[in-house]
């Protein structure tokens, strides 16, 4: 059976020449842990993590038996983090089964078998969504260490807030039943550890308190004294801690949800606004009024049919493509270009530049390279070299998770947004900004159309560079089908054996689906690294309207010799010498049979023109090499 293990081992050998051991290991993706206690069966561990919310993959083994389970299980962490890190979170997992799990699951280089022995009763599998253990803070003051230690272990000697806004968690304490409904609620205990947890994450406010005394009236026996002086007794201390996420955990389980997207829109702060008698609703905006593409302050307008003639039409970022307040999203296969032709888009709309003969209006832009900043940075130099400066066009680096409840990527993000008010935002790519989404959900395709709807709140357009589905044959985003209805405009790329990429649009709410999108990429020569090697950055070289064919003209067979033998020559190195290269082709018979070495040498540098031309090589300082988008490695979105 093969080994599985949620971390990356390096080249560290044993004396036994063995890489599985702690030292080696590099980095870790998740926990994974044994159960071989005979008493809780699969089932009840999949409860156990649904509860928690955990995301998690338990399967049986071997020696499984209905009778006496056995089991093993596998938690993801949000992103891959330092091996020091694993202890911390494989104490949350073993507190959500109360400290039963093997004592060698917390060996950091430990690996299990996955899968059935011949004969053997086949292993079954049970997969939980849920949020990543590595952002489940809520588990820390449950969680227990190697051998039970809990609370003041290594792993657990700090408790941390929650990281929720005071109102969330009151939120959240509310919805936690206090009115003898529940058999805990008689149980003092259960709510001295509830108001302790409030008191830590208040701080002792009286803020705090107050929320304290309105969650404990509900009970029959309520004692506003001896309520007071519970929350005076509260204080820190080395024992086991209670946070804010005992107490969201707990109303978790009675059905409540975190509203955080809905706080960020402000709800609360603008009803007031937007109820008043039918004459001030109706009223139509002033030229005056904060208005946002014909919505007033209220953010509700009220039109009659007679009205509907004279209604705007939405100010455009790219005529005929994207307008304000537009979401849309560019699809395609790995390495076909869509991180190309995006920031192209970008950087003609900070310009103001008309781009595949369709007008733009001058804008700033954000492009957000949650992918691939570094990379990124190496394009936008490259454009910059082939168009010009572009002061409105600003690279937006450190977003990491846009997805998280709460994220400060996101409210910082819109924090930025809302004070520059840029014309246009790319998010690239989707899969990176948005780290352990569920992508076949609705819920989790829902999310990611309210953050992008939420970044056009100030006018914005929004496009988000995503994959496609495995065949590419319907051109649609990958994922659940709510993304592709929510779109404005949806643009698939694909791309000709001549190397040609068009972008085909399979939905376009701002005009026609039938304009022609093609280009070629490209490859510049930004300068030299410190061994004298050229620094390349692939580029989108668009195409002429109707002037792109389906297939590049066929080379040359002298041509195509001589490519063949640059190949050869480059083998896995990184260039050829100009000398070899010219050499091999001239001396030889495969470029030109000829007999004569002065036709075989100009038969030797039409080729090369032509190879070139076309970008399928690069010459610099004596050294011909491939070009970045020629290389096998070559992708757009790391994958």
């Amino acid at each position: 059976m093969p080994f599985i293990k949620a971390g990356l081992f390096g080249e560290a050998r044993t004396e036994r020449n063995s890489l599985r051991h702690n030292a080696n290991v590099l980095k870790v993706s998740g926990v994974e842990a044994d159960y071989d206690g005979e008493d809780i069966t699969p089932d009840e561990a999949r409860e156990r993590l649904r509860d928690a919310g955990i995301a998690g993959l338990i399967y049986t083994t071997p020696s499984h038996s209905p009778e006496k389970p056995r089991w093993r299980i596998i938690a993801p962490f949000n992103r891959e983090l330092p091996p020091a890190e694993r202890e911390r979170h494989m104490a949350r997992l073993n507190g959500v089964f109360d400290g039963t799990l093997a004592p060698e699951s917390f060996t950091l280089s430990q690996s299990y078998y996955f899968g059935s022995v011949r004969n053997g009763v086949k292993a079954r599998t049970y997969l939980v969504n849920g949020q990543p253990i590595d952002t489940a803070s809520h588990l820390d003051e449950a969680a227990i260490g190697k051998g039970g230690r809990n609370r003041g272990s290594a792993a657990n000697d700090k408790a941390e807030k929650c990281g929720r806004p005071l109102h969330t968690v009151l939120d959240a304490l509310m919805a936690i039943p206090n009115d003898g409904s529940i058999p805990e609620s008689s149980d003092r205990q259960w709510w001295l550890e509830i108001g302790m947890a409030l008191h830590f994450e208040a701080d002792g406010s009286e803020d705090g308190r107050a929320g304290f005394h309105r969650w404990s009236v509900q009970w029959g026996g309520y004692d506003e004294a001896a309520t007071d002086t519970a929350w005076d007794s509260f204080r820190r201390s080395s024992g086991r801690a209670r946070t804010g996420g005992h107490i969201l955990s707990l109303a978790t389980q009675h059905g409540w949800k975190d509203r955080h997207l809905f706080d960020l829109f402000d709800i609360e702060a603008d009803i007031d606004e937007a109820v008043g008698d039918g004459a001030e609703a109706r009223k139509k905006p002033e030229p005056n009024d904060e208005t946002t593409g014909g919505t007033a302050k209220s953010g509700l307008t009220f039109t009659i049919p007679s009205e509907c003639n004279a209604a705007d039409a939405r100010p455009y970022v790219i005529k005929g493509l994207v307008a304000e307040r537009d979401v849309a999203c560019i699809v395609g296969a790995p390495g076909v270009g869509k991180s190309l032709l995006a920031p192209r888009l970008a950087y003609a709309v900070a310009q103001g530049a008309d781009i595949f003969g369709m007008r733009v209006r001058q804008g700033s832009v954000f492009y957000v390279a949650a992918e691939d900043e570094h990379g990124m940075r190496a394009r936008v130099r490259a454009l910059y070299n082939g168009h010009g400066d572009a002061p409105a066009f600003q690279l937006v680096g450190g977003v990491s998770d846009l997805l998280k409840s709460p994220s400060k990527d996101l409210e910082r993000l819109a924090a930025a947004v809302k004070k520059q008010r840029p014309s246009l935002i790319v998010i690239d790519t989707l899969a990176m900004a948005f780290p352990g989404l569920e992508e076949n959900t609705a819920e989790g395709m829902g999310n990611v159309v309210a953050v992008a709807r939420f970044l056009t709140k100030w006018g914005a357009a929004v496009i988000l560079i995503h994959h496609d589905t495995k065949d590419g044959s319907q051109g649609l985003p990958r994922g659940h089908s709510l993304l592709n209805g929510a779109l404005d405009v949806a643009v698939h790329l694909s791309k000709s054996d001549g190397g040609i990429v068009r972008a085909k649009l399979t939905k376009n709410r701002n005009g026609s689906c039938e304009r022609d999108i093609a280009f070629t990429i490209a490859t510049l020569v930004l300068g030299e690294d410190e061994d004298g090697e050229a620094i390349t950055a692939a580029v989108c070289r668009e195409l002429p309207l109707g002037g792109a064919p389906d297939r590049e003209p066929q080379m040359a067979a002298s041509t195509k010799a001589a490519y063949s033998i640059f190949v050869e020559l480059l083998g896995e190195g990184h260039g050829v010498n100009e000398v070899d290269f010219r050499k091999a082709c001239v001396d030889g018979r495969i470029v030109s049979a000829s007999d004569k070495m002065d036709t075989r040498a100009k038969q030797f540098k039409r080729a090369v023109e032509e190879l070139t031309r076309a970008g399928k090589m690069l010459f610099a300082n004596g050294v011909f090499s491939k070009p970045v988008h020629e290389r096998e490695s070559f992708t757009d979105d790391g994958e």
